[in-house]
């Protein structure tokens, strides 16, 4: 939502240069019509570009973080984000209610704490063991327990690993629930102080 506010900030600004240069060109210093847009278009380019920069820098600020730990954060995150629309691709592919429900907690566990880094990307680095490892298995095994799930043959071995496969996302169920937990562990921290303030307020009066 920040991201579409600066963006039409950033056009509410540069529009109207845009359009005053090029009429100032055009009638006022009576330069030819098409050099009177170039004109037009770089006086809208560059207050664009110039709040742009403004407004970077101000949220890198706001992070506490360098403009290359922001980028390197982004891109994790563009990376997590097809991730986790690989799993929600898988929902449809699982009969089993035990393995489904598994599934979506997975989901919610996922989108939830990727909801929160991007909120606020300096959680990103108290979270790396869900971008780097638990998010990553997860897409593997569920990748994996759709595609024995679909196969003609039930055999001993192929329900042996079926069986395995669904311990072993339960497991990453509840290695997902830690890392988010893990994510929210400052609004908990910050949480319990204002009710302890709260609780000595109230027995103070």
């Amino acid at each position: 939502m920040k991201q579409i506010l600066n963006f039409l900030t950033r056009l509410g600004v540069s529009i109207p240069i845009a359009s005053i240069t090029w009429i100032s060109a055009l009638f006022l210093i009576n330069v030819p019509f098409w050099p009177s847009v170039l004109a037009g278009v770089f006086g809208g380019l560059v207050p664009f570009y110039t709040i742009k920069w403004f407004q970077k820098r101000s949220l890198l600020k706001t992070y506490g973080l360098t403009k290359s730990e922001y980028e390197y954060i982004q891109s994790n995150l563009k990376e997590a984000q097809k991730k986790i629309s690989r799993l929600q691709g898988k929902q449809f592919q699982i009969r089993s209610i035990s393995a489904m429900r598994q599934l979506n907690d997975m989901i919610k566990f996922s989108r939830r704490i990727f909801t929160i880094v991007k909120k606020d990307p300096k959680r990103f680095y108290i979270s790396e063991r869900f971008f780097f490892y638990h998010l990553d298995t997860a897409v593997e095994l569920t990748e994996k327990y759709t595609l024995l799930v679909t196969q003609p043959v039930k055999n001993k071995e192929v329900l042996v690993s079926l069986e395995d496969t669904r311990k072993t996302l339960h497991e990453l169920n509840s290695s997902l629930e830690e890392d988010l937990m893990k994510v929210l562990s400052n609004d908990i921290d910050t949480l319990r102080i204002e009710l302890d303030m709260a609780k000595k307020t109230i027995e103070h009066k």
